[in-house]
């Protein structure tokens, strides 16, 4: 990852020349009070990028996340209502929030059960509409 300015941009090798990708940003998801951790996972179960307070098992909580995605795309294809949208988990301690970006990848946001929950949403789904520069 190469860091500029605030925002991140990956290097994805695709084998022939490499293509540059946004990434989103992710610091206006933590400005949210209660917030603790926002990350960006690929399909392919890697993290491309998180802020905010670390995760002990960042790797495993993104495979899970995934499989999760994958899993509530399968049931809201039987129950026929459309595209997932978000996903949204609550614990006693925290909630889980999860939101595809784009075909290649999901955003998701830990946070306190107080939080903002319509803001922290509100944040996730614009940065799923975030132009993506040519490269």
């Amino acid at each position: 990852m190469v860091q500029v300015s605030e925002s991140v941009v990956v290097m994805h090798d695709t084998g022939d020349d490499a293509v540059a990708r946004a990434v989103p940003e992710l610091d206006d998801v933590l400005k949210i009070k209660g917030v603790g951790t926002a990350f960006l996972i690929r399909n392919d179960g890697s993290v491309v990028t998180m802020a905010g307070d670390p995760e002990p098992d960042i790797g495993g909580l993104s495979a899970s996340s995934l499989r999760l995605v994958f899993e509530s795309g399968m049931i809201a294809n039987r129950i026929r209502d459309g595209p997932l949208s978000q996903i949204f988990l609550e614990f006693e301690n925290r909630v889980l929030m999860i939101q595809e970006v784009d075909q290649d990848g999901v955003i998701a946001v830990i946070a306190r059960p107080d939080a903002n929950i319509g803001r922290i949403s509100y944040h996730m789904k614009k940065q799923g509409q975030r132009p993506v520069p040519a490269g």
